[in-house]
């Protein structure tokens, strides 16, 4: 607003002095319209007063002009005796405007310009106090000071009820907020303004994120207490049964502690595998990859095989770090647990991500498939686990709207997964 006040200022002062100027100009051309030479043998020109402006005549009436001829001197206006113009010579053709002080110290514009006529050449400068202008100029400047001001704070007043009003849509924000802390709401309301509605949905996807986590690890301990619940029960049943000896007491309480070790094992190879990661971090498939199959060979390092990966062009798996290191962890111990020496892993790129994790292991019928994703079943007891990895798989699909569906592999005649994961909005 000051620079809008500022250039207002400026530019009705120049729009003044131009129009000034231009005025004085026009006078100029009327003074040599009256310059007259009477005899031209004699050169004695003289100003006919018949068309001057009678101002000319009448002392300190703030117009003045001068007329100099280079070898015939000058005369100028009665106005102007006391003046003592600073008249420059020019030729002709040859104009100029200047700003200067009156004796009196009042503000004139001066104009001045060369002419020729009859073969004289002169130059003619013609003043005007603008004392009286400034005044008035000085009058609308305050007041478009004051209506800058007034404009300004109307302005202040609009974008203070602006930001109010949208404060108020963000209100829906706080309170949604509120509510989610006291357990009230499992999400943020997007019925609001679109500048933060990005936000607002980011959040609520991390808040998904974290309660589909919340749910993996419930459902983790409730799993693994499960497991280990039928092991204790038969310690317990051992070392109170009365018709067993010493030496079946022993052996049953040694297997239970097995099983018991074995359980806890396959879970904490499970969290080994899921890593360590930030909510909302997402996956590398090229970083993380190696590093997995890297895991599973000292977890399996009594086992030779061969973990190979094919990745297509353009991948990405732009999903949660954590629930793609479980989901592919659990492929892949499933398949390096049952494999006889070869693993494939091939990733491919299609309206989402088609992940297939192929083994040369023993494989299963199709109507084993169904039975592969219940939670605690195993297919064959002789093989260490506890039925919860491909279940696992299952969760985490379904998660991100996916599909699981199982095979055999045309390549290595083992068992075929398949996982498809469509694009996230």
């Amino acid at each position: 607003m000051l620079i809008f006040w500022w250039t207002g200022a400026l530019a009705s002062q120049l729009l003044t002095n131009s129009f000034v100027h231009s005025r004085l100009e026009s006078e100029a051309d009327i003074l040599v319209s009256a310059i007259e030479f009477p005899e031209l043998g004699i050169n004695s020109p003289r100003l006919g007063t018949q068309r001057l402006n009678p101002a000319y005549d009448e002392p300190t009436s703030g117009k003045y002009y001068v007329v100099r001829f280079k070898p015939l001197g000058e005369f100028m206006s009665r106005s102007a005796w006391e003046q003592q113009l600073d008249i420059p010579e020019l030729t002709p053709g040859q104009k100029r405007k200047q700003s200067l002080k009156g004796r009196a110290g009042e503000p004139l514009l001066l104009w001045s310009g060369g002419f020729s006529k009859l073969g004289h050449e002169f130059t003619i400068s013609v003043a005007e106090d603008i004392s009286p202008i400034q005044e008035r100029l000085t009058i609308f400047q305050w007041y478009f000071a004051a209506i800058s001001l007034l404009l300004m704070f109307a302005l202040l007043a609009v974008q203070h009820l602006i930001v109010r009003h949208s404060v108020q849509k963000l209100e829906v924000i706080r309170s949604d907020m509120n509510r989610l802390e006291h357990g009230r709401a499992v999400s943020l309301s997007e019925d609001v303004p679109s500048e933060v509605l990005p936000l607002v949905r980011e959040f609520n996807r991390l808040l998904m994120r974290f309660d589909q986590r919340l749910r993996q690890s419930r459902n983790s301990v409730g799993n693994l207490a499960h497991s280990l619940k039928s092991p204790l029960n038969l310690l317990l049943r051992s070392s109170e049964a009365s018709d067993m000896s010493e030496q079946q007491r022993q052996e049953s309480v040694e297997h239970n502690a097995e099983r018991i070790r074995q359980l806890i094992e396959s879970e904490l190879k499970r969290a080994r595998l899921a890593g360590r990661g930030a909510a909302g971090q997402l996956f590398d498939l090229d970083a993380e990859l190696p590093s997995l199959c890297g895991l599973l060979q000292q977890e399996y390092s009594e086992k030779q095989f061969d973990v190979r990966w094919s990745i297509g062009p353009g991948v990405s798996l732009a999903y949660d770090r954590q629930d793609m290191l479980e989901l592919i962890g659990n492929l892949l111990d499933n398949a390096v647990k049952w494999c006889r020496q070869v693993v494939l892993i091939n990733v491919h790129q299609a309206d989402g991500v088609l992940l297939e994790v192929e083994d040369d292991g023993p494989g299963c019928s199709p109507d084993e498939y169904s039975r592969l994703i219940e939670r605690g079943v195993r297919l064959d007891e002789s093989v260490a686990g506890h039925g919860l990895g491909l279940s696992i798989v299952k969760d985490i699909t379904d998660t991100y709207n996916g599909t699981l569906t199982f095979g055999s592999s045309s390549r290595l005649d083992g068992l075929k997964v398949s996982v498809f994961l469509p694009d996230e909005a």
